[in-house]
């Protein structure tokens, strides 16, 4: 798993990415962030082989403004500020595991509670991403709250959250929008003529003093004919949205990796197995074989000899390389045994032998 490093000087954010294991960098996704400068996500910058650095933003990490002590208000702005960012997120096509949604890491600026996330264009990276709600449940629960309300509302908010089958942005945005529905759009003045039981927020509002009654009215709450016309109503702005990714309209966030070009299906190496026929292809840059069947991409069934984590093959420019894991009975190609832990290029039609197990390496 990648190592972070949060540093911060002058108020401008760094922080650090050290790949530790397999993790390589992903030169599509790298170069996206480079060329496209979105709202919310820091800018990385390769200062390394094995290193990169984040910046573009002021502020301090989400973990300690929360414990400096938050409101109901600022604790909803910060998530829905979260919320938006994903949204686009989503939109452009990221791959939703490289995002880190780790508090420590998160950037939040102390005043106005902007959030910046940052993205790890790695392939075969261990992510640091277990999820939204986990996300939401780190929040809450390191926060420091201004009074007892504060703690009830928002727990009441994570109950909402928690008890769906599947989370939703959607959802939990307009949930955000009945508990703090200063955060968006002011409210249609229409809204007072009814009765305080069906107000979106009468739960939190203390009850107002009965208005005096006009002769002819029937519900306390309704305004006297007189006064109906001489109340403007205030307008409801256009909620902000951002605009779909067609084809036709693109405004500077084009699709992550996912251009709507033709292309014919991509060859991959093959490797069969000589004693069930059964082919696999390698895809993957980092690509593990061995018996046991959750750590590997090629589980080798019915032969003991074979090592848990026999051997790896790692692609890259377009060649592959085979590399035994200090296995017990050794891998062998075409009939060599190979040294531990040492890379060798392999060749179109190369037989590579796991102990007493063949495979035919293919490359066309």
């Amino acid at each position: 798993m990648a190592k972070l490093r949060f540093t911060e000087k002058n108020g401008e954010v760094s922080i650090v990415c050290r790949f530790t294991g397999n993790e390589m960098l992903n030169d599509a996704e790298y170069q996206y962030f480079i060329d496209n400068r979105i709202k919310g996500w820091l800018v990385p910058d390769a200062l390394s082989g094995d290193k990169l650095v984040f910046t573009g933003a002021h502020g301090l990490p989400l973990i300690n403004v929360l414990k400096n002590g938050i409101d109901k208000t600022q604790y909803f702005r910060i998530v829905l500020n979260l919320l938006n960012i994903l949204e686009i997120a989503d939109k452009c096509g990221f791959n939703m595991q490289n995002i880190v949604l780790d508090p420590n890491y998160i950037v939040a600026e102390p005043h106005k509670l902007d959030i910046h996330l940052f993205y790890l264009p790695l392939w075969y990276n261990e992510s640091t991403n277990d999820g939204i709600i986990n996300c939401l449940r780190k929040i809450s629960s390191f926060a420091n709250y201004s009074s007892q309300y504060d703690y009830d509302r928002i727990d009441s908010f994570m109950s909402f959250v928690i008890s769906k089958p599947a989370f939703s942005i959607y959802e939990t945005k307009e949930r955000i929008r009945t508990e703090a529905p200063e955060l968006f759009a002011a409210p249609d003045r229409s809204e007072f003529s009814r009765p305080a039981s069906q107000s979106a927020n009468s739960a939190h509002k203390p009850k107002p003093l009965p208005p005096v009654q006009s002769k002819g009215d029937t519900h306390p709450f309704v305004l006297p004919k007189s006064a109906k016309t001489a109340v403007p109503l205030f307008s409801r702005p256009e909620p902000k949205s951002i605009p779909p990714l067609s084809a036709e309209k693109k405004q500077g966030l084009p699709e992550l990796v996912k251009k709507e070009i033709p292309r014919t299906a991509p060859k991959y190496p093959t490797l069969t197995r000589r004693s069930t026929g059964v082919s696999v292809n390698i895809d993957r840059p980092v690509f593990r074989i061995g018996k046991e069947r959750d750590r590997v991409d090629f589980c080798i069934t019915e032969n003991r000899t074979v090592s848990r984590h026999h051997a790896t093959i790692y692609c890259r420019d377009g060649s592959c390389f085979i590399e035994d894991n200090n296995s017990t009975n050794k891998t062998y190609i075409n009939g060599t045994p190979l040294l531990p832990e040492r890379e060798i290029k392999l060749k179109d039609g190369d037989v590579i032998k796991l102990s007493n197990e063949e495979f035919d390496f293919t490359d066309r």
